[in-house]
């Protein structure tokens, strides 16, 4: 007789497969960019299959909840094999270098390829086979409820457990990571020297569309650049290019230029509004820079050092342009008469420097 308490695994399952399902269909273009990134074979990267996958995890869901022991035998062999294969995607994705970023959930929780991945599709595939040792039994998700109503109490007890830790582990939102001048938005000015470090511009190399290449520090040479930065091309993505030409304009002393992992020529071809991309290949600059997140935004001062950021999420980089342009605004109303020769961007790098 198998214990009534494995009634966990497949509803473990389904949840996963549902939560795993609406954050692909929310996200399809995060679901193609992860087939570019984790190298899989590139018949993927067609628009039907980011459609395929979640309305399968659905599907595969729902028959998990059959009350025919059959069809539940073969959605548990399906769910085996199909959390086994994310197991081997992500077990090959540790030997790349750099790592990319796996999108298992579409654009929820860690995005990273590390030994926690791994670990959390070690305990999927693990119950997987708890709920095909189930099935074997010749019993199912209902049937166990079925025999023994109290099995119901096991369900009910664990989402308590899951509420509970959810709300002990849970944190209010973090403020930015960094603005010009501070490392956190809403940090006061007198506080500016002390929570904001400036240190110089990494050395990383760019290439541009036509093939020039050259390094952070020499980007920013004569004026200070916004780098809008992001490894995948998924909707966020699309997002941050379409606002490029706004920040331009609200910050007009300052060069807003895309950063991108992702291949020129594949770039160009996902996201029409990344024309004038910088390619970070190996994702050097990326590292470098200290980026965590896509998208990304991180100002480079036009003295050599890093002038504010890195700042993740569109809301976040919204935020971080208004404060550029309110520093700009306010180190011209400080200024006394300059002269014409003055440049503008000088005046951000001012504001910027340590001491002031």
């Amino acid at each position: 007789m198998t214990p009534d308490a494995l009634i966990l695994a497949p509803v473990g399952l389904a949840a996963v497969l549902v939560l795993s399902g609406i954050a692909k269909l929310k996200d399809r273009e995060s679901t193609l960019s992860v087939v570019t990134e984790l190298r899989l074979p590139g018949f993927l990267r067609h628009g039907y299959f980011a459609w395929a996958l979640p309305l399968g995890e659905f599907l595969l869901a729902l028959v998990l909840f059959s009350p025919w022991q059959g069809l539940f035998t073969v959605a548990a062999a399906l769910s085996l094999a199909l959390f086994l294969a994310y197991w081997v995607v992500i077990a090959r994705a540790m030997t790349f270098d750099p790592r990319p970023s796996c999108g298992c959930f579409g654009r929820i929780g860690d995005q990273s390829v590390s030994g926690k991945t791994l670990f959390r599709n070690s305990l999927l595939v693990f119950l997987g086979v708890l709920t095909l040792w189930l099935s074997l039994t010749g019993r199912t998700a209902v049937s166990v409820i079925a025999e023994d109503p109290t099995a119901l109490w096991w369900l009910a007890g664990c989402a308590l457990l899951l509420l509970l830790l959810g709300l002990i582990v849970s944190r209010p939102g973090q403020p930015g990571t960094g603005t010009p001048g501070t490392t956190a938005a809403g940090t006061s000015p007198e506080a500016d020297d002390l929570d904001y470090a400036r240190v110089p511009i990494p050395t990383a190399l760019l290439q541009s569309q036509d093939g020039e290449i050259q390094t952070l520090r020499e980007l920013a040479a004569s004026r200070a650049q916004l780098l809008v930065a992001f490894n995948c091309v998924c909707k966020p993505s699309h997002v941050a290019a379409d606002k490029v030409a706004e920040w331009s304009e609200r910050i007009p002393e300052v060069d807003v230029r895309i950063l991108s992992t992702v291949p020129l020529k594949l770039l160009r071809r996902a996201i029409p509004a990344a024309e004038g991309a910088l390619y970070d290949h190996g994702n050097l600059a990326w590292n470098a820079l200290g980026l965590t997140g896509s998208p990304s935004a991180v100002l480079l001062g036009a003295d050599g050092y890093l002038a504010g950021g890195p700042v993740h999420d569109l809301e976040e980089m919204e935020s971080f342009v208004d404060e550029i342009a309110s520093v700009l605004r306010e180190a011209a109303e400080e200024q006394s008469p300059a002269p014409v020769e003055r440049a503008p961007e000088q005046a951000l790098a001012d504001a910027e420097a340590p001491g002031n």
